[in-house]
C-alpha cells in the first residue's frame, strides 16, 4: 500500500508541472514541418529535454508496478497449491516415523590426514583415579589406618571399635589399664580422662591429653601421650586416667606403660605381656605365654595357665592356682614370692632360692624349707623362683 501510494503522489507531481512543450506545438510541428523551421541546436535540446521526460515517466510506472508485485503471493493454482502442501505433509510425517539415531562414518579413523585433538581412551587423569564399580561387585565398609583424639576441658572420652585384629600393642604413660576377654569379634577401646583442681591456684602451663592409633597388618598399636601440668598456689588437684580394652579370643595382648595399675583377665591368647614401669599387675584366668613385668609393683596371679614369666625388682609376688605347661620363672629383687601350684610336683623341677630369706615348700604331699635355698624334684617342668630380700613359698 506504501509503494501505491507514492506513485499516485508522483503521477499528480507530474501531473500538476507546467512542461515547455505542449500536445498543439508537437501536432502542429508534425502537420506543417515545412511551414517553421527551428535551428539545429534549439531543436536537438527540445527533443533531448522531451525524451527524457517521457523516459523518466516509463520507469516510474515500471517500477511502481514491480514494487507492487513484490508483496503479493505468486498466483498459484489452486490444485496446485494443494498437491504442495500435501507433499509437505507427507514428508514430515516420514521424517518423524524414522528412529531417532544416528550413524557414524569411519571416514575420520581411516583418514590419515583427520586425527582426534584426544584420544580419550590414552589420556590419565594426573590427580585422580575413576574406578567404574562392576555389577558383583559387593559395598565393604573399610576403617582408617590411623586417628587421634586430643582432649579438650582438662576431660577426653573415647568409645571405639575395631574390627580384623590380631594383635594389640599399648603404649603410654599415666594411665591404669584394664585388658578383659571378649565374646565379640572385634576389640572395644574405652578411654576416660577428667582433670579438677580445687582451691586458690595459678596455672603457668596447661597440659593435655592425646590417644593415636595406628591399624597395620592386623596390629593395633594404642599409644597415649599426657603432659605435665603447672598449678602454683594452694589447690586441691583430682587427676583420672583409665584405659580399658576387650579382646576375643586368639588376639595377642602387650601392654607397655610409664606409670599405671595394669589388670587382665579372662584372655585366652597365644601371647600376652604386660608391662609397667611403676605400677602393680593382676593376672586372673589367663593362659598361653604369660609374660608379666613391673620395675616397682607387686604382681598377683589366679588361675593362670601356661608358661609363664613374672618379674618385679622391688615388689611381692603372689600366685593362686597356677598350672604351668612349660618351663616357668618367678623373680623379684625386694619382695616376697608366695606361689600355689596345680600341678603335681612328680611333674616339676623346683630351683628355690633367697640371698636374705627363708625357704620352703609347704604342701600336704610335701613339707620341707632352708634359710637360703631348695632344689627339689626331677621333673620335666622346671620351676624358678629367685629373691634377693624377702621369702619364697610354694604351696
Amino acid at each position: 500500500m506504501k509503494s501505491e501510494e507514492k506513485l499516485n503522489h508522483l503521477f499528480e507531481t507530474l501531473r500538476n508541472e507546467k512542461t515547455s512543450t505542449s500536445v498543439s506545438d508537437v501536432t502542429s510541428w508534425i502537420t506543417a514541418p515545412a511551414q517553421f523551421t527551428v535551428p539545429k541546436s534549439t531543436s536537438k535540446i527540445i527533443i533531448q529535454k522531451n525524451f527524457f521526460i517521457m523516459s523518466s515517466i516509463a520507469t516510474i510506472i515500471v517500477t511502481g508496478v514491480l514494487l507492487m508485485s513484490g508483496n503479493k503471493e505468486p498466483n498459484i493454482a489452486p490444485k496446485q497449491k494443494k498437491d504442495m502442501q500435501a507433499t509437505i505433509q507427507d514428508t514430515s510425517t516420514v521424517i518423524a516415523s524414522q528412529p531417532n539415531h544416528f550413524t557414524f562414518s569411519n571416514e575420520i579413523n581411516d583418514n590419515p590426514f583427520i586425527q582426534p585433538l584426544i584420544d580419550l581412551g590414552l589420556v590419565t587423569l594426573p590427580f585422580a583415579e575413576i574406578i567404574f564399580p562392576s555389577q558383583n561387585s559387593t559395598k565393604t565398609s573399610l576403617q582408617s589406618n590411623t586417628g587421634s583424639w586430643f582432649s579438650t576441658n582438662d576431660s577426653l572420652h573415647v568409645d571405639t571399635l575395631f574390627n580384623g585384629v590380631k594383635s594389640l600393642v599399648f603404649k603410654g604413660d599415666k594411665s591404669d589399664i584394664l585388658v578383659s576377654g571378649s565374646n565379640r569379634t572385634g576389640i572395644s577401646m574405652k578411654y576416660n580422662y577428667q582433670l579438677k583442681a580445687k582451691g586458690v591456684f595459678s596455672r603457668k602451663k596447661e597440659g593435655n591429653c592425646e590417644l593415636n592409633y595406628v591399624l597395620k597388618d592386623s596390629v593395633l598399636t594404642i599409644h597415649l601421650k599426657r603432659k605435665e601440668n603447672s598449678f602454683n598456689g594452694v589447690s586441691v588437684l583430682s587427676e583420672s586416667s583409665k584405659m580399658e580394652f576387650y579382646v576375643p579370643e586368639n588376639v595377642d595382648v602387650k601392654m607397655d606403660s610409664d606409670l599405671g595399675d595394669i589388670d587382665v583377665n579372662g584372655l585366652k591368647a597365644n601371647t600376652t605381656k604386660v608391662y609397667t614401669a611403676l605400677g602393680d599387675i593382676t593376672a586372673e584366668n589367663v593362659s598361653g605365654n604369660i609374660d608379666l613385668n613391673t620395675d616397682l609393683g607387686d604382681i598377683s596371679m589366679r588361675k593362670l595357665e601356661g608358661k609363664i614369666n613374672s618379674v618385679t625388682s622391688l615388689g611381692d609376688i603372689q600366685g593362686e592356682h597356677i598350672l604351668i605347661s612349660d618351663n616357668s620363672k618367678f623373680n623379684t629383687s625386694l619382695g616376697d614370692i608366695d606361689v600355689q601350684l596345680s600341678n603335681p610336683l612328680s611333674d616339676c623341677s623346683l630351683d628355690l632360692s633367697s640371698s636374705l630369706g627363708k625357704v620352703k615348700v609347704d604342701r600336704p604331699d610335701l613339707k620341707k624349707k632352708s634359710s637360703s635355698q631348695l632344689n627339689l624334684g626331677n621333673g620335666k617342668l622346671k620351676v624358678i623362683m629367685v629373691t634377693s630380700l624377702g621369702k619364697v613359698i610354694v604351696r
